[in-house]
C-alpha cells in the first residue's frame, strides 16, 4: 500500500465530486504492485453504511474488501471486532459478509431462509461457519462467521451490470447486524432519497445476532470504515488453486499479479458512501436515539482528494 501523494501521482487513486477511483498499478511488471487502502478518520459504534459501487475489483490474484474494524494499541485485533461487508477473491461472483471476533460470539441459531435469504459459508467440513471466533474449532484460522451474498454481488457480472448498492446496518440497540444488496437500478426509493427505512426492505441477505446470550454487542467497538485491494495475501493464496485452476498449473499467485495485463479489472469505482446514525434530534438539548428511531444522514459521501 502507498500513501495518498504516491497513490495520486501513480494514478491508483483519484476523486471528483461524483466518483472515487481506487485501483492498483496496471502498468509496471513488478513483484510487489502499488495498491491502496483508505480508511475513515472517524470511528463508529453503530450505523447504517450505504455504498454505491459502480465497479468492484475482480480477477485472479485480487482480494478486495469494504469493511469495518476496531483496534488501538491497547486493543489488538480482534478485540474490537471486524465486519466485512463486501469481500471476495479471484473471480468470485458472490460477496462474503463476515464477522471476526474474539471468543464467545456464536451465530449457530441464525437460520438461512428464516433470518437471511442466502447461505452460510463452510468451515473445514460441510458444517456452517457460524462461530465468529477467529480461533473457532472446525473452521479455518481467522475465518470468522461468514455468509455468502446473492449471485452477481461480485465479479464480472456485477461490473457488467453497472454494479449496485450495499446497505449494512450495525445496530447494537436493536441487537443485530444485517445487510442488503440491490443491483443497479433496483435500489428502494427511500434509500435513493436518503431517507432509509430498512424495515421496508424485506429479509436481508445477511443477518447476525447481537443477543447478549450468544454474541454481546461489545465484540464490536470503535470501528473504522475501510476500502482496500489486496493482491494474493493469505486468503487469495489459500484459494488460488480453487479459484484460478488453469493459472495455478503454470504460475504462482505472486507470479500472476506481476503481469500488469492481468490487473486491468483490479479497481473500485464508487459513486457514494453514506453513513447514517440513529435519529437523535439536533435540538438543544439533543434527545437520545432509541431502537426504531429513524436513520439520519451523519457522515461523508465520496471523499475528495
Amino acid at each position: 500500500y502507498v500513501d495518498q501523494e504516491t497513490a495520486i501521482g501513480a494514478g491508483v487513486a483519484s476523486a471528483t465530486a461524483s466518483q472515487a477511483y481506487l485501483g492498483v498499478d496496471m502498468v509496471s511488471t513488478v513483484a510487489k504492485r502499488k495498491s491502496v487502502r483508505i480508511q475513515s478518520k472517524a470511528v463508529y459504534n453503530a450505523g447504517l453504511f450505504v455504498a454505491d459501487v459502480q465497479h468492484a475489483p475482480t480477477g485472479c490474484g485480487t482480494w478486495p474488501a469494504f469493511w469495518l474494524y476496531g483496534e488501538d494499541d491497547a486493543h489488538r485485533w480482534p478485540a474490537w471486532g471486524e465486519y466485512d461487508i463486501i469481500e471476495g477473491v479471484h473471480d468470485d461472483i458472490r460477496t462474503l459478509t463476515t464477522l471476526h471476533t474474539a471468543a464467545e460470539c456464536q451465530q449457530s441459531q441464525i437460520r438461512p431462509g428464516e433470518d437471511f435469504t442466502e447461505t452460510w459459508g463452510h468451515g473445514t467440513s460441510s458444517l456452517p461457519a457460524s462461530n465468529c471466533d477467529v480461533n473457532a474449532p472446525g473452521q479455518w484460522k481467522n475465518q470468522g462467521c461468514s455468509q455468502a451474498g446473492p449471485q452477481g454481488s461480485m465479479g464480472s457480472s456485477f461490473n457488467a451490470g453497472g454494479g449496485g448498492t450495499f446497505a449494512a446496518e450495525w445496530d447494537p440497540e436493536a441487537g443485530h447486524i444485517r445487510a442488503w444488496f440491490w443491483p443497479r437500478g433496483m435500489e428502494p426509493g427511500d434509500l435513493k432519497a436518503k431517507n432509509p427505512e430498512p424495515e421496508s426492505w424485506g429479509m436481508p441477505y445477511s443477518f447476525f445476532s447481537l443477543d447478549p446470550a450468544s454474541c454481546s454487542s461489545d465484540h464490536f467497538q470503535n470501528m473504522r470504515v475501510v476500502f482496500n485491494i489486496n493482491l494474493c495475501g493469505d486468503l487469495g493464496a489459500a484459494k488460488y488453486v480453487e479459484g484460478c485452476p488453469e493459472e495455478a498449473k503454470t504460475m504462482t499467485c505472486e507470479e500472476l499479479v506481476a503481469d500488469p495485463d492481468r490487473m486491468q479489472e483490479a479497481f473500485w469505482m464508487l459513486s457514494g458512501l453514506d453513513v447514517y446514525a440513529r435519529g437523535a434530534t439536533t435540538a438543544a438539548p439533543p434527545s437520545e436515539p432509541s431502537p426504531g428511531s429513524p436513520w439520519i444522514f451523519a457522515d461523508f459521501g465520496v471523499p475528495s482528494q
